[in-house]
């Protein structure tokens, strides 16, 4: 075909086209859950965020933030934009290298005869020359078709589109790893031509820009040294093998050897010249950054000068290399502006390293290491942190960034896949690791339960369901655990399904009939194995006549899949699905999937064999048409509402309410990451609340957030500390011991003196021999002045007469973290003068009284001296609330984005939180009902079922509060209304339970329970409240499935 180059290019850009349309149009208009908060607020400001960086991601971010001209409500969307345009560019490269493959699959069977003696087609004779052959238009037909129904099937597979449309690194990162794979295939086609070795220079500078982003891209290495090998040796099975050693010694260097050893030497150096040679500061790293840049020089001189092809292609390599991971400077950069978000506070090459290794995670085993029923036995610091002293002109050492824990050895062993016994996500891992590898917690795992483990956990569930779910089907976005905390299975949640009906009911149970919330998650979606099935094709086709090839994809298949499983060893539970990790993998499965269409092409030709060029191109259209229909048709189709986040600003909303819901000048404790990343994106990237302190309860372990305490950011005053910011440095205070050598409640004050001395009498001696702080009492006491209360200005009179001369309490425990330690100061210091607010006040009461003293104003719950009476309307357990405040914000103030038109679906997230917004208006209507304010009550329901309504976030088990609340304030209809559909909710889901063979019950056991205990309470409120019609329909429901209603 004539102008094959330019039809390539035509129709590779009209891909990129619509896959430009699809994900910029489903892009979420503001920052999104988890990371992406915190991703926006460090590239829109060029601050420090969570090791071990990304600051290619900030970088580029930055500029396309600049992009909102100057509207901050718009910086969020265009950063999202951009992780939208790096997807569609992933879909450009993957649909060039699709072609680039396929044609050549197209060459092979067009010229191949079988042979003799040879289980695969060969080549004849008479072939003509590859380089110099252009496929007819039927041919080229085909291999565009290939490039379309590939391309657009990973551009609505479900993981990458969801990376695609909000502002993390997963998107970049792909673009990366595309740009990366297309450019050695282009190496390949241009091996033998003079200057080809400069794709492998741009190979390495990608590669080094894409370390800013995210380690992924490195995984692409292993299948750029065999196709190098491929290209340039005869392949003997013992280059084979050496060919695998050097892929993997290559991934090691960069991985182990450059990244980390580039700074760590310059920290050397660093340290040397400043504290053995008195030097100024950075000179250390100057020095050796530029005995570095002399010795790359003189290797590329040299190298140059003897001929050395290779050895120079390898240092320019090298030199790219180093060039693209310069990045990270900005970090270091910018930590020493002191930016608000200053992670880790990488100011020189010595706290730069540290960053990097992500010390502060920890370490999960890989070859060798514990069991999760290990027995620690012994516990020491590890890896020396120091910190610049201007004073000295030294650096001085401040503890340890990580710690070197050793366990039993008999309870130890090679390639531990069972380690972890912490808690994620509400669910131990050691209950899970039980049931999953069949350990009783007793005894030490065996080899066998230790591959049970690995086998059906981290690759079947942790991988293989992912994979499911792109090209086979997906039950629903509700987070399962594959099975129920007592060993059941856990069959409605989380599953992968296929739409063929007969095959899921033998996995999963029935599937006629499911319930509203089953059957409505936007997340379910059935391909019916169509998209499995052509990639498969497309796998054998590949592997029929380019043996080769298909190993090069097989490696960037493996490498960024299976091989990602086994290097994060990952736990039992985790606190979220991680398929968004392993899209590389689904990235060289799109590839076969095209290959798929050109495979059915080669299929027909013994029925196309003499026919005309045009036959041959209607047929192999119709086969494209039937194929782009059949799988990414069928996949953007399915995928459509549960990705399409044109309309959802939910994580933006909640994190602005919570910040509207606190006083002027406040400080707000947070504690997580889908309640704090949404207040930095608020506070930092639109300018919201900036009199506000936010305060991560968890990261306050940290002295880089605590540090900026000490100074003024944004319109926030610095706090009032009782001990010195020295103090809490790096290393210093992690940990204070609590002694109960005072019987008697000592104040709180003097006890933070009493930490903050430098006197040898104020510390403990620990087995190394180090100094300690330590509480000489558990029994805390904190003293009201009441004048200075008043004089405050944040309490009235009638408050401040009901405050108490102190506040008493107890610790729980032996000791206080630091983080526990920065809370206690700021309670002690900044109560009289600032507002303390906490966004759930139930993580603190180990060290605080936070449930009995915080009373609920909005959103978060305000930590005050004294008690309120309406307490004892709501949870006795907490403080009640501002019930006047509380209305104002809710039904006057709150804005909750386009949540309740239904325009976009509702992800897990926004599910949850909005759970819990909608029951703070119930919980504000009970306030107002102890206050004798009915028709404000009633405002205060009908508002949140106007927010929140049934027919977006269906009514469930919450929801019964909202019908005695309106039963309370007369309203006989509207309660009676709340209480139907709650009922018909659960009646649907009791009559599904109950429609399970028997072997299911003891999965079901939670479920169902949970309906008859719902349907229990429905009938309860309708007998006292008169409903007769209701509590007979309940009666009749029991009655039918045999239950004693209590």
């Amino acid at each position: 075909m004539r102008k094959y180059k330019f039809w390539n290019n035509l129709v590779g850009w009209s891909v990129w086209a619509v896959a430009t349309a699809v994900f910029v149009g489903t892009a979420e208009k503001a920052a999104s859950w988890w990371d992406c908060g915190e991703y926006i607020s460090t590239a829109s400001k060029l601050m420090v965020g969570h090791p071990p960086g990304a600051p290619t991601f900030q970088l580029l971010g930055g500029l396309f933030g600049l992009l909102a001209f100057g509207d901050p409500a718009k910086t969020g969307f265009m950063v999202n934009v951009m992780s939208a345009l790096c997807s569609s560019f992933t879909i450009l490269f993957l649909f060039w290298s699709i072609t680039m493959i396929g044609r050549k699959l197209v060459y092979r069977f067009s010229f191949s005869v079988k042979k003799q003696g040879s289980r695969r087609p060969v080549l004849a004779s008479d072939a003509p020359d590859y380089d110099t052959w252009s496929p007819d238009w039927a041919q080229s037909l085909l291999v565009f078709a290939s490039g379309v129904v590939g391309a657009l099937a990973y551009t609505f597979s479900d993981s990458f589109w969801f990376s695609a449309v909000e502002g993390e690194v997963y998107a970049m990162s792909s673009f990366f790893t595309a740009v990366t794979f297309w450019c050695i295939l282009k190496w390949e086609a241009v091996a033998d031509r003079p200057h080809n070795l400069r794709w492998l220079v741009l190979i390495a500078f990608m590669i080094g820009l894409a370390i800013g982003v995210h380690l992924l891209n490195l995984l692409v290495i292993p299948a750029i040294v065999f196709v190098v090998y491929y290209k340039k040796y005869k392949p003997t099975k013992r280059r084979f093998w050496i060919s695998l050693l050097i892929s993997f010694l290559l991934l090691g260097l960069t991985l182990w050897g450059v990244i980390p050893w580039t700074v760590k030497l310059a920290g050397y150096f660093e340290l040397f010249f400043v504290n053995g040679l008195h030097l100024p500061f950075n000179v250390g790293s100057a020095f050796f950054f530029v005995l570095l840049a002399a010795a790359l020089a003189y290797g590329l001189w040299y190298a140059h000068k003897k001929q050395r092809v290779v050895l120079h292609t390898a240092f320019l390599c090298l030199v790219f290399l180093l060039i693209g991971y310069s990045t990270f400077l900005i970090l270091v950069i910018r930590a020493n502006a002191n930016v608000p978000l200053n992670q880790g506070e990488v100011k020189n090459a010595i706290s730069l390293l540290s960053y990097l290794n992500r010390d502060q995670y920890g370490s999960v085993p890989f070859l060798y290491g514990q069991y999760y029923n290990a027995r620690l036995t012994a516990v020491d610091p590890a890896n020396p942190q120091y910190v610049r002293d201007d004073s000295t002109g030294r650096y001085e050492r401040a503890g340890y960034s990580s710690q070197k824990l050793t366990y039993d050895p008999a309870y130890c062993g090679l390639f531990p896949r069972i380690h972890s016994n912490m808690e994620s996500g509400g669910r131990p891992c050691v209950t899970y690791n039980k049931i999953w590898s069949g350990n009783d917690g007793t005894h030490r795992p065996t080899l066998g339960q230790n591959l049970r483990f690995l086998w059906k956990y981290q690759i079947g569930w942790m991988y293989g369901r992912y994979f499911m779910w792109n090209f086979v089907g997906r039950q629903n976005d509700i987070m399962g655990r594959g099975f129920n905390p007592d060993g059941s299975v856990d069959v409605l949640h989380g599953n992968w399904i296929s739409g063929i009906k007969f095959i899921d009911r033998m996995r999963l149970g029935p599937q006629d009939d499911l319930p509203r919330y089953l059957a409505e998650n936007p997340a379910r979606n059935t391909f019916f194995f169509l998209p499995l099935i052509l990639g498969l094709i497309g796998l054998f086709f590949q592997y029929r006549y380019a043996p080769k090839d298909t190993f090069v994809v097989f490696l960037l298949f493996f490498m960024t899949g299976l091989a990602i499983i086994l290097y994060l060893n990952q736990p039992s539970t985790e606190p979220r699905e991680r398929d968004y990790a392993s899209v590389g993998s689904f990235y060289a499965f799109a590839i076969w999937i095209g290959l798929g269409v050109a495979g059915i092409g080669q299929a027909l030709q013994r029925f196309l064999k003499g026919k005309t060029t045009l036959v041959r191109g209607l047929s192999y259209a119709a086969v494209g048409v039937v194929c782009l229909f059949a799988v990414p048709v069928l996949m953007g189709r399915q995928g459509w509402d549960d990705h399409d986040r044109s309309h959802r600003t939910s994580a933006r909303d909640f994190g602005r309410n919570m910040m509207l819901s606190c006083p002027p000048d406040a400080i707000l404790v947070s504690d997580g990451d889908n309640d704090t990343y949404p207040m930095w994106y608020c506070q930092h990237v639109e300018g919201i609340r900036p009199d506000i302190r936010l305060v991560n309860s968890i990261l306050a372990n940290s002295s880089w957030l605590i540090q900026p305490l000490y100074r003024k950011v944004y319109e926030s005053e610095p706090f009032r500390f009782s001990l010195d910011a020295r103090n809490y440095g790096g290393g210093k205070n992690e940990g204070v011991y609590v002694e109960n050598k005072i019987p008697q409640p000592v104040e709180l004050r003097q006890l933070l003196d009493f930490v903050n001395s430098d006197n040898p009498s104020t510390k403990l001696m620990d087995a190394s021999g180090e100094r300690i702080s330590f509480f000489p009492s558990s029994s805390i006491k904190l003293t009201i002045d009441k004048e200075k209360m008043l004089a405050g200005g944040l309490f009235t009179p009638e408050q401040v007469s009901r405050m108490p001369e102190s506040l008493v309490w107890k610790l729980n425990g032996r000791n206080i973290n630091k983080s526990q330690l920065v809370m206690l100061d700021i309670i002690a210091n900044n109560l009289e003068d600032r507002p303390v607010c906490f966004v759930s006040p139930y993580g603190h009461q180990d060290y605080l009284p936070s449930l009995a003293q915080s009373q609920m104003e909005g959103m978060v719950y305000r930590f005050v001296p004294f008690r309120n009476d309406n307490r004892h309307a709501l949870d006795s357990r907490t403080n009640g609330m501002n019930v006047d405040r509380t209305y104002d914000l809710l039904v006057n103030r709150f804005e909750w984005g386009e949540i309740n038109t239904g325009k976009s679906e509702l992800d897990p997230e926004t599910r949850s939180w909005s759970e819990q917004a909608r029951h703070q208006y119930a919980t504000l209507a009970m306030g107002l009902i102890a206050e004798r304010k009915q028709d404000s009550a009633v405002k205060a329901l009908d508002k949140g079922i106007f927010f929140f309504p049934d027919e977006v976030l269906a009514f469930n088990r919450n929801m019964l509060i909202y019908a005695q609340a309106y039963m309370l304030c007369g309203e006989k209809e509207k309660g009676e209304d709340v209480l139907r559909r709650i009922a018909e909710g659960y009646e649907q889901n009791l009559r599904y339970y109950m429609s399970f063979p028997p072997k299911y019950r003891r999965s079901l056991q939670s479920e169902t329970q949970e309906a008859v205990d719902v349907l229990g309470s429905v009938k309860y409120f309708a007998d006292i409240y008169g409903l007769q019609e209701m509590s007979d329909r309940m009666a009749t429901v029991f009655q039918a499935y045999n239950i004693q209603a209590d």
